[in-house]
């Protein structure tokens, strides 16, 4: 299997790894329906360590001392 390439700067969450790289098997990103219609892109800033899914936009985020997920293992 090749090595996924996904990245993410969140290192709150269980699933951060070095490199900015997501150890998760799999994610889930949903929709922010308070910026839809306003940018082409999402661009942000959090301000600070995220604690909810609500705040990365990844329903797969959680806390680092939560994780994991039930059904999302961490790839090493």
């Amino acid at each position: 299997m090749a090595d996924q390439q996904i990245y993410c700067t969140v290192n709150s969450c269980y699933y951060y790894g070095s490199g900015d790289k997501c150890k998760a098997e799999k994610i889930m990103v949903k929709n922010n329906p308070d910026t839809l219609g306003n940018t082409r892109m999402e661009i942000g800033s959090i301000g600070g360590e995220a604690a909810t899914s609500n705040q990365t936009l990844c329903q797969t985020f959680i806390p680092k001392a939560q994780g994991p997920k039930p059904g999302i293992s961490r790839m090493d």
